[in-house]
């Protein structure tokens, strides 16, 4: 299997007030070509449904375009029956239909007020969540509904359904002040990992940098959401590079099959997924336990 990249390393960070992000840059970050869930449906290449008997936790995915598109864990789709999140990252296979996992942020809704569209990517630590609870399954939905909740208390937001879109929604100017003066980061990152005061939020690393780019600002606000949390929280420097080097010494253990699999990642302080799609690693996504 071909390697995610070859000689990762972590550039200079940039500081997003108590947000610092990590830029992870590769030698070789050439590969697969895969449309975003936001690029399929706004060129109308895509669309989400509720099943024919609607259920909680699963949706279809109908992909009219030429090219496969990315889902990451904890992306939402908001509308139709309840707003949904994306339980764990896959590969929609173009010009097909999918069931796809997916997870309710929206407890006190069950109500049809028009079809799916894209939202936000869920903050770092709710999708830690998604990966610490996927193998006890009993229990996933009431420990996502509860975090939403202990997010609306500490951030003093509200919402009618106990929404996490609301949170986004109500903190809005809050979250654009993190990147009102941000760019880019240089066309070698293929990834990100992002502090705030002496925490790691987490990391998530793409097979390329074209990957990368699409989602690089709606990535970056998701982590500002957690960092709001975190204005007060000493300074002492997390061991960004050892983070870094446990996730590819797991990685590198990996031996996975050459059909489409998401795989739990486990390591000293960290918790994660990979995304492989015809043998190549293309999504990583690791949070600090």
């Amino acid at each position: 299997m071909n390697n995610i990249f070859t000689k990762p390393g972590i550039g200079e960070p940039v500081f997003l007030r108590n947000l610092k992000i990590y830029p992870i840059h590769a030698e070789n970050n050439n590969g697969s070509s895969l449309a975003t869930v936001e690029e399929t449906m706004t060129a109308g290449n895509g669309e989400f449904r509720e099943l024919d008997t609607p259920e909680i936790n699963e949706i279809l995915f109908i992909n009219r375009g030429n090219e496969p598109v990315l889902m990451i864990d904890g992306e939402e789709i908001t509308g139709a029956l309840q707003n949904r999140i994306i339980a764990i990252s896959t590969i929609a296979e173009s010009n097909k239909r999918a069931r796809i996992p997916v997870v309710c942020a929206e407890e006190g809704r069950w109500d049809e007020i028009g079809g799916f569209k894209t939202g936000n990517y869920s903050y770092p630590r709710l999708r830690s969540l998604l990966i610490k609870k996927r193998q006890t399954k009993k229990d996933l939905q009431e420990k996502i509904w509860q975090e939403i909740q202990r997010k609306m208390t500490v951030t003093k937001t509200r919402s009618a359904t106990s929404s996490m879109h609301d949170i986004f929604e109500n903190l809005a100017e809050e979250i654009d002040r993190y990147i009102e003066d941000f760019q880019s980061l240089n066309h070698g990152t293929v990834g990100i990992i992002g502090t705030a005061g002496n925490r790691i939020l987490g990391g998530d690393i793409f097979r390329n940098s074209n990957i990368y780019k699409k989602i690089e600002k709606k990535l970056i606000k998701s982590y500002a959401l957690d960092a709001l949390e975190y204005m007060h929280k000493g300074n002492d420097q997390p061991d960004v590079e050892g983070f870094l080097a446990t996730t590819f010494a797991i990685l590198n253990k990996i031996k996975p099959r050459k059909k489409t699999q998401n795989i739990t990642i486990k390591g000293a302080g960290l918790l994660g997924q990979t995304l492989v799609y015809q043998d190549n690693f293309i999504h990583v996504s690791a949070f600090s336990v």
